[in-house]
């Protein structure tokens, strides 16, 4: 007689309604953004979405390969809508470059619209504070190599719209800025209660409300984007 954990999974539902594959891979996403990529494990997702260990085998094999797609479901999706607004801004713009406060909104935008979490969490801005405290992890790298181009892109915009800067300080100025806004978001999140023990009583925005969110990360990024040059090409190490 097999295990409720070696049955083979029960028939697809009709069309239009969620697959057994789309509840695992939803729950996957949502424990993959609370607990990170390494710490989620089978149990923890067939245990979200009532399924059992030989569905996740049948639907996506390894625990690694379904890991693997739920990061992407999470994240190419923002990198995807940056894309598509750096590309509006250089197609209005051209043949000479986009402006740096619309690169910025390209950029900053998707981030605070991403998907949430059932309990309002930043999907992205979670998982992202997980790969980032795993530098070397298998996980951390395979998303490196599948969305660094994004990241590319913008630096390529970055670089042309600020002649005067080496290559290498709008590289730092494009990391300084999304990992400000990744931060700050994450203090947003309302598993956090950090800007609230900051403002000791004084007040705060609304973490709900996107635009106002949109309009400070907006303020602090081309505020100090446009900082002087503290380097130049003599400073600079060959690697």
């Amino acid at each position: 007689m097999q295990s409720a954990h070696e049955r083979a999974p029960a028939a697809e539902p009709l069309a239009g309604e969620e697959t057994v594959r789309d509840r695992i891979l939803r729950a996957a996403i949502e424990k993959i953004a609370r607990k990170g990529p390494v710490a989620t494990t089978v149990r923890d997702i067939c245990l979200a979405c009532d399924a059992n260990v030989a569905a996740v085998s049948y639907y996506f094999g390894a625990k690694e390969h379904l890991v693997k797609e739920a990061l992407l479901a999470i994240l190419e999706p923002v990198n995807i809508a940056r894309l598509r607004l750096l590309d509006d801004a250089q197609r209005q713009y051209a043949p000479g470059p986009a402006p740096v406060p619309l690169v910025l909104e390209a950029l900053l935008r998707p981030l605070v619209e991403c998907e949430r979490s059932a309990d309002g969490g930043r999907l992205f801005i979670r998982t992202e504070q997980h790969l980032r405290a795993n530098p070397d992890s298998d996980y951390t790298r395979y998303v490196a190599r599948r969305l660094d181009h994004y990241a590319q892109r913008f630096i390529d915009a970055l670089a042309r719209s600020m002649p005067r800067y080496t290559r290498s300080e709008v590289i730092w100025r494009y990391e300084f800025i999304r990992g400000a806004a990744m931060h700050l978001l994450g203090n947003c999140d309302p598993l956090s209660d950090k800007f609230h023990v900051l403002a000791a009583g004084h007040g705060m925005i609304d973490f709900d409300d996107n635009d106002i969110i949109l309009k400070e990360l907006l303020a602090i990024a081309t505020a100090g984007i446009a900082s002087p040059p503290a380097w130049g090409d003599a400073q600079l190490s060959r690697t």
